[in-house]
């Protein structure tokens, strides 16, 4: 009984030590965007996304050109490489920017449910 004691005194000192914690000087926005995971904003997302559009347009336009003459071996293999270009920053941007653009979609439905929630209570 004694030992359960120690033991639970020990532990409920812990809990008193930890609320000791200094409160963060920098708002949330500038912590995120000096964490080592954190590499693009929205605008760099916005142009990779913009960038892969491309990319698959220049991709068909070359697919085109192969259905008019299947023989060059050469727009084969720009297609291919135009591909994996595409594939590949469509592969860092699911890393990267996917979730954050969810965030922040997240973000703008629940504000416009307290501004619909803010609207009814004044009417």
């Amino acid at each position: 009984m004694r030992n359960l004691l120690i033991i639970l005194a020990t532990f409920m000192s812990f809990g008193l030590v930890a609320d000791g914690h200094k409160p963060s000087e920098k708002p949330s926005k500038d912590r995120f965007a000096n964490h080592p995971n954190h590499l693009m904003d929205f605008k760099e997302c916005k142009e990779m996304k913009d960038g892969i559009g491309g990319l698959l347009a220049l991709s068909d336009s070359i697919w085109k050109e192969i259905e008019m003459n299947p023989e060059n071996e050469e727009k084969w293999l720009e297609v291919s490489l135009v591909a994996d270009l595409a594939a590949n920053y469509s592969e860092v941007y699911d890393v990267f920017c996917k979730d954050m653009i969810a965030q922040r979609m997240k973000m703008r439905i629940m504000d416009d449910k307290k501004k619909h929630k803010h609207k009814k209570k004044e009417e």
